[in-house]
């Protein structure tokens, strides 16, 4: 009998079943799995069952399966190892929050998308606050469309899930048009959502570059964009833009 368990493509489907879990699929079947994966469902299962043993998935409802409790463990380790780039961008949080009164976020590329490392929620009672630990596509959002546009452009295409998911309205779901939207980022170096993914949102981000000029990942401000008119996102860049420069001396 030929046990591919060991062998690297065996690897790839498993880490192919992993990925598939997000925001949007956080529980799936076996037949879920086959159908996005084109992978029978004899192969997703012994897959699977490895997963189980191990703890990264575990079974929830309805023969369906989440992520398990050994990802609970693994993000605890990767906050841990963001925790000097957290330490250095903290103090710059802290400032802007106390200028703006609004959220501010660090994320940086995690998987071909942005993870939320650190935020400092907005003193407002109506605010808009991303959790650390929230995963966003690279396409959508200000932070993941500083990030991904400071990228090299050949790796632009690659990076994405196309077809591009639509949130709203908003979203950039046309290539050509999302890729005019980077260039445009790099040349002004500073991105703006507006309700790309959640309607009534409205966010600024600035890519936080180190001394080589290679991005770690982005800085940014969100709130209820009944707030944040286009005088507030002028005066936020000019906040952001500075706090990158003080960042920026102290990143290797």
């Amino acid at each position: 009998m030929n046990d591919d368990r060991n062998s690297p493509s065996a690897t790839q489907k498993i880490l192919d079943i992993l990925l598939l879990f997000d925001n949007d699929n956080s529980h799936l079947s076996v037949d879920d799995m086959s159908s996005h994966l084109d992978m029978p469902v004899s192969t997703v299962y012994r897959h699977v069952r490895v997963l189980c043993d191990n703890g990264f998935l575990e079974r929830s409802r309805d023969n369906q399966y989440c992520l398990g409790m050994t990802f609970l463990k693994l993000s605890r380790t990767a906050f841990d190892s963001n925790r000097d780039l957290r330490l250095i961008v903290l103090p710059s949080m802290k400032r802007i929050a106390e200028a703006v009164g609004e959220s501010v976020s660090l994320m940086r590329l995690f998987n071909n998308q942005v993870i939320c490392i650190e935020n400092i929620e907005g003193q407002h009672a109506l605010r808009v606050t991303i959790e650390p630990g929230r995963v966003h596509h690279l396409h959508a959002g200000a932070s993941a469309k500083a990030i991904l546009a400071y990228l090299p452009e050949h790796e632009w295409r690659q990076r994405l899930r196309l077809p591009l998911t639509r949130f709203t309205a908003s979203t950039f779901v046309d290539y050509p048009s999302l890729e005019a939207e980077l260039r445009e980022i790099r040349t002004q170096g500073f991105s703006i959502s507006d309700g790309e993914i959640d309607v009534g949102a409205r966010a600024i981000a600035v890519p936080l570059l180190n001394r080589q000029q290679l991005v770690v990942a982005a800085l940014s401000i969100e709130g209820p964009a009944s707030r944040m008119n286009d005088n507030k996102i002028l005066q936020y860049q000019e906040l952001l833009s500075q706090e990158a420069n003080i960042i920026r001396q102290q990143l290797g």
